[in-house]
């Protein structure tokens, strides 16, 4: 009795096909994949692989294959439209390999491995789905603004209130490395110098007069659309794992 076998695969999108969708060249998408490379190992994170295609002219030139977290990685930095049409694009994707035609078990052992491997896979969706939302999140929220968002809008866009967030960016009990904030002497707050050469955080001197009438200066901690993506990711990863601990 011959018996079809489940085959997956892990579905990618080519740099090709993003440049393709999103109007930009082909080398402006992998110089803006090289960038985020960069901060993938900085984060510990697989990097997206390099592959390489031959042209109509017969010439082999390089490309990447992106996993659908890594194509919204990129598209933080791209607008709004370009990146529905990525999702669009990433929805087909997911109904060819829906639509594949797969053989019901034949016997009583096939059929429960099968069940099990079925029960596996929308767990693991389901993971990928929770780690997912609060990057769609951020991006929702933070769509209408250019550049970077201040303290109040940032904890906003990651459903926090701002003394929570602000709580949460300085936490003492966490290393210096895993916080984004800390306060000075006169207790301004302040960005760490590392998660600015991230590009996460910008910081500069702000002008104002005081209560006594003399300008003053003091520190604006500023959160750009990579760092609020980051802090939401981070976040969810917290709860998965303190939910894991009940």
């Amino acid at each position: 009795m011959n018996i079809q076998m489940m085959q997956t695969t892990n579905k990618t999108m080519s740099s090709r096909e993003i440049a393709k969708l999103t109007d930009k060249q082909h080398g402006h998408v992998i110089r803006d994949i090289e960038l985020l490379n960069e901060t993938l190992a900085q984060e510990s994170l697989s990097i997206i692989g390099e592959s390489f295609y031959t042209a109509d002219n017969g010439q082999t030139y390089r490309e990447f294959l992106l996993t659908k977290e890594q194509t919204i990685d990129l598209m933080t930095g791209y607008n709004r439209n370009l990146r529905i049409r990525i999702n669009r694009r990433w929805a087909e994707l997911e109904q060819q390999a829906a639509a594949l035609a797969v053989a019901l078990p034949q016997d009583y052992l096939s059929a429960l491995k099968a069940l099990v491997m079925s029960e596996e896979a929308k767990e693991q969706a389901n993971a990928q789905i929770q780690l997912l939302q609060p990057k769609a999140a951020a991006l929702d929220a933070i769509s209408h603004s250019k550049g970077s968002t201040g303290i109040r809008e940032t904890a906003k866009a990651v459903g926090m209130g701002q003394n929570e967030f602000v709580a949460w960016c300085t936490n003492p009990d966490k290393p210096m490395s895993a916080r984004f904030m800390y306060r000075d002497h006169s207790g301004a707050l302040n960005a760490y110098s590392h998660r600015i050469d991230q590009g996460f955080v910008t910081q500069k001197l702000s002008c104002f007069v005081g209560g006594d009438g003399r300008d003053r200066t003091a520190p604006k901690v500023r959160f750009t659309t990579s760092g609020v993506t980051q802090i939401a990711k981070l976040l969810q990863q917290e709860r998965a794992r303190e939910l894991e601990a009940v």
